[in-house]
């Protein structure tokens, strides 16, 4: 292997693991965006659960302590699940730009392996041109004997 060709396998080499770390980093992300939603869903439903026992002390006509008690709550809950579908949204983003990064990695591995492929090909052909023309001058050494011979 020529020292170009061993350059080239280590640039694929390097790829290679940068490819491997930026789709280990974008499965983290996915990660934290699932917890992120399964948090946003569960503080919606606390959000939900809120509002039913509000609207059940406003028709059962509760005293006036307990019904902001349940305001409060009301609000507090709302609050947070609006903050977590904030978080999501934070994390989708980091996501899309996950989602780039491992594109611009894998894009960057198959055009140092086109290059690879390409000064393969250009070594085969250098080679192959050394053997034809040794083959040539053996061919014609060959001729030149027998032509000597015979004289």
């Amino acid at each position: 292997m020529s020292p170009r060709a061993r350059r080239i396998a280590r640039i694929l080499e390097h790829r290679q693991k940068e490819l491997d770390e930026r789709a280990g980093t974008l499965a983290a992300v996915r990660a934290r965006e699932a917890a992120a939603v399964a948090e946003a869903e569960a503080t919606d439903a606390l959000a939900r659960a809120a509002t039913d026992a509000r609207r059940k002390l406003a028709e059962t006509g509760a005293d006036v302590l307990t019904f902001l008690e349940a305001e409060e709550w009301l609000v507090s809950t709302t609050r947070r699940a609006e903050r977590a579908w904030a978080l999501v949204a934070a994390v989708r983003r980091e996501v899309e730009k996950a989602q780039a990064i491992v594109v611009q990695a894998r894009t960057k591995l198959k055009q140092a392996e086109l290059l690879a492929a390409r000064v393969a090909l250009a070594e085969r052909k250098l080679d192959d041109r050394r053997e034809r023309r040794r083959d040539d001058e053996a061919s014609a050494r060959i001729a030149h004997r027998a032509a000597s011979a015979g004289k």
